[in-house]
């Protein structure tokens, strides 16, 4: 299912570790928009991949959200798209499940979200891809979360982070700090989302957009040597196809 009252997130790298600064320049700039300080917030989110890496080059991001208390599924889109030409993915998120499931516990569902995603294109047992997949990095936040109300009733939020980047198999590790302005997915609210972003973008030179998902900069940081080149669908499916042999075949050995 699609998410409820769905925000688009855009993460910025903080050049200048000024947090004040940065809220005081947008409350002077949006003056009909109140901003005030709500809550510190921790968060948890472990992205999930095949060993080769296969789900995010084809173009689907698996990850698990742990949030106030609770977890759940996520599946959400990677654009190939040059990043200027980009728009923010719909995400599809599952249940609530247990914190020490995976996504082996659920691969009929996730399943099921991916080919929502994408629109059924495949016609391999997505099911067993899933079944695959294994932790490859973990994205912790800590900072001070903003509420940013308009007055028209536009709400968003401005999180400004401290973030720890980690992978599961090299066990590398990176720090950055940023900041993360989420704003409502909802169209009618396009007005508002554009004069928040452009607020941003020319009264706060401390923030640099990075113009990328959480998964995407997780991956820069950690392993910058791998790019994610788009598959056509015949060069998807053959993939596809091929994984799912090589698990049968090694199922079948481990049976004689």
């Amino acid at each position: 299912m699609t998410e409820k009252n769905a925000e688009v997130k855009y993460h910025y790298d903080m050049i200048r570790n000024n947090e004040k600064q940065v809220i005081e320049k947008l409350d002077r700039e949006l003056a009909f928009y109140r901003i005030y300080f709500e809550k510190k917030i921790k968060g948890l989110e472990i992205f999930y991949d095949t060993p080769n890496n296969l789900l995010s080059s084809a173009g689907i991001v698996l990850s698990k959200q742990f949030e106030d208390s609770s977890a759940f599924f996520k599946v959400r889109k990677l654009s190939y798209l040059p990043t200027e030409l980009r728009k923010p993915s719909q995400k599809f998120s599952l249940a609530e499940c247990n914190a020490k499931d995976t996504p082996k516990d659920y691969p009929l569902q996730i399943a099921t979200a991916i080919n929502n995603a994408f629109s059924n294109i495949f016609t391999i047992d997505l099911v067993e891809v899933v079944k695959q997949t294994v932790p490859k990095y973990e994205v912790k936040v800590k900072g001070n979360l903003y509420s940013l109300k308009s007055g028209s009733g536009m709400r968003g939020h401005i999180l400004f982070e401290k973030v720890k980047y980690r992978d599961f198999v090299s066990g590398k590790k990176v720090k950055k700090q940023g900041a993360t302005v989420m704003l409502p997915a909802d169209p009618s609210f396009k007005k508002e989302t554009e004069e928040v972003l452009d607020a941003v973008e020319r009264k706060c030179k401390e923030l640099l957009l990075y113009k990328e998902s959480r998964f995407e900069i997780a991956q820069r940081v950690l392993n910058p040597k791998i790019t994610n080149k788009k598959l056509n669908r015949k060069e998807l499916k053959a993939r596809l196809n091929s994984n799912v042999n090589d698990v049968d075949d090694q199922e079948n050995g481990s049976q004689e």
